[in-house]
């Protein structure tokens, strides 16, 4: 089965949508309803102007009546034809209100579900991957016909109009001729059976469609992010055939969903113009044994072609709805992941004003296994070794904390802990004396700035990059950049601070990057900085200049330091040396220098880099 829920449950979904745009939903209704009957009334309409211009025409060649009551007629019919000016009024409203609906649905519902996104956890992002969630929040929510917010607007309410529609046509086609009306419904049965036999097929179709269209562009993502080492292994060709390959994949995906779209209309099509023949057919006798007026036939032949397209509207959106139901399947997958963070605000939390201690009291951590999230079988999630295991700690507020240790021994798992970015596993951590888990997580972090070692540039100007779109006021923006010795090479730019950044910091390099990072860090004016290895672009002598300039600016600041520097290690108040996910140590630098193997070892000059860090 391609969908997980019966078609029910996706109805209530877009239900549900509905009650949060109810008043644009009534005024759909009420349009749906009047532009229904303004259309079925005008064949009626014009059967009466037809056939008392016919009655007319006889009667005043007769003599039966005068040129004054012809006129008269004449003017009533000329009213009527006025009354019938409303109808293309209103049939040019309704579709730009559907169209509008249909753009109001795709921002709310992108919106929505990005929102969800940025409350998830880590673990959250080792399922979902990036263009797999692009894929999810573009592609599956476009506002193009057959899209989820087409069909939550244009294809249900086209669908609504024209069974009103057809319901009403139906009833004045039986009331003119009920024999020609149940010829005339010949071919629905028939297309409501080949509907239902090709229902699962296409479904099936979309699915692959919408998987292919996620593998597309977490390939796209990955090439994107990695195009320095593509270049670099000169792999080039192979990434472009690569690529070929998931294109045609994705082509032959949509080109079968679509034959089978396109060859279901097609045969819907034929069977109604068979409807059509048979009507001119049988009709046309009648209008010749005098059985049927000349009005009345123009009137059961508009309504039958009044109908005709209408009747495509219905199954369309059936197919629409398949669709869209694997759309929200994929949506839906990212709000039931269980991977979020208790952002809650609520009363049962209790707000900070300041970090005065963080205390690790047995914390142990480990990590969840990246797995496809797309697969419905892999419910289990396989977990590696601890990364950190019984870590007890406890920070200061005012304190200059350094962490070493060799690759893999825990560093950064330890510094997002810190961050609340990761939750333990086993252990508590506790936050002025209060477990972190009673805490409203945004009063946490409001007061930390975190550095991670790889910084994240936004394509955005250099200001806006350090503001990070927060409140703050040029002089500080300007004074944050200054001390992370970014200022003068700012002014070397043709824009200054209004210069603009490309895609994740492309046309500045990494050094310029990194400190870009640490100015945003500080414009926060946080009271916990937590950095991972990131004066690794600043000589010994500048990487002094900054720790003396946010000595003198912040001097209550709180510092957490992931270093593979020893004499960065050794200003730290304390260092924390770890060593296969455990504190194995901890003191001043002199302490460890003499007491520590571990930390002898990689304070040794001989020591390599990998060593160090």
């Amino acid at each position: 089965m391609a969908t997980k829920h019966p078609k029910i449950y996706y109805v209530k979904w877009i239900a549900k949508q509905y009650k949060m745009h109810w008043k644009f939903v009534l005024l759909l209704v009420a349009l749906t309803v009047i532009t229904a009957v303004l259309t079925v009334v005008f064949p009626i309409l014009l059967k009466h102007i037809i056939d008392s211009i016919t009655n007319n025409l006889s009667l005043f060649e007769s003599g039966k009546i005068t040129v004054p009551e012809a006129e008269s007629e004449r003017n009533k019919q000329l009213l009527i034809l006025l009354f019938m000016g409303l109808g293309p009024i209103f049939n040019g409203i309704y579709p730009w209100l559907r169209h509008k609906g249909n753009v109001t649905f795709e921002i709310f519902l992108r919106d929505s579900f990005f929102a969800s996104i940025l409350k998830k956890n880590s673990n959250f992002f080792l399922k979902f991957r990036t263009g797999d969630l692009s894929a999810r929040l573009i592609h599956d929510l476009s506002s193009q016909p057959q899209g989820l917010p087409w069909l939550c607007c244009s294809g249900i309410f086209r669908a609504f109009n024209s069974t009103i529609l057809i319901i009403f046509c139906l009833a004045a086609m039986s009331m003119l001729n009920l024999k020609l009306t149940l010829i005339a419904c010949i071919p629905l049965p028939i297309t409501l059976g080949i509907f239902m036999l090709l229902d699962k097929n296409i479904s099936e179709s979309f699915k692959k469609v919408h998987d292919g269209v996620s593998e597309g562009n977490d390939f796209l993502e990955a090439a994107y992010s990695g195009i320095k080492i593509i270049k670099s292994f000169n792999s080039q060709n192979a990434q472009s055939a690569e690529y070929g390959k998931i294109l045609s994949r994705r082509i032959e995906y949509e080109t079968r969903a679509e034959s089978l779209f396109g060859n279901f209309m097609t045969l819907f099509e034929f069977l109604n113009y068979v409807g059509e023949i048979f009507i001119l057919l049988f009709g046309g006798i009648m209008v010749i044994k005098g059985e049927m007026s000349i009005g009345t036939y123009y009137a059961f032949f508009s309504y039958l072609g009044m109908i005709i397209f209408p009747l495509m509207d219905i199954p369309s959106m059936f197919v629409s709805l398949n669709e869209s139901s694997i759309s929200i399947d994929r949506l839906e997958a990212i709000n039931e992941d269980p991977s979020h963070e208790s952002i809650s605000e609520g009363t049962d939390r209790e707000r900070i004003n300041t970090i005065d201690s963080i205390v690790f009291k047995n914390v142990s951590f480990e990590f969840i296994k990246p797995s496809d999230a797309l697969k419905e079988d892999d419910e289990k999630e396989t977990k590696a070794p601890f990364s950190l295991k019984n870590i007890n700690l406890t920070i200061k507020r005012g304190e200059k904390v350094a962490i070493v240790g060799q690759i893999g021994s825990g560093k950064t798992t330890l510094l997002n802990l810190i961050a609340q970015m990761l939750l333990p596993k086993n252990g508590e951590i506790f936050v002025n004396g209060i477990n972190a888990n009673r805490i409203a997580l945004s009063s946490i972090r409001d007061k930390i700035g975190y550095i991670q070692q790889e910084p994240l540039i936004f394509s955005e100007t250099v200001k806006n990059n350090i503001s990070f779109w927060r409140d703050i006021p040029d002089e500080k923006v300007y004074l944050c950049a200054s001390i992370a010795q970014l200022d003068k090479e700012i002014k070397l730019f043709e824009h200054g601070f209004d210069e603009e950044i490309g895609q994740r910091g492309v046309n500045i390099s990494g050094g310029q990057r990194q400190r870009l990072s640490i100015a945003r860090a500080l414009a926060g004016s946080p009271e916990l900085l937590l950095t991972d290895d990131i004066t690794a672009s600043l000589d010994s002598e500048n990487e002094q200049k900054l720790w003396n300039d946010l000595n003198r600016e912040y001097p209550h600041l709180t510092c957490v330091v992931i270093t593979h520097r020893i004499s960065t290690a050794a200003m730290a108040d304390r260092i924390i040396v770890l060593k296969d996910g455990t504190i194995v140590s901890e003191g001043t630098h002199n302490d460890l220098k003499n007491n520590c193997g571990v930390y002898q070892n990689l304070s040794n000059p001989d020591a390599k880099y990998d060593d160090i860090i």
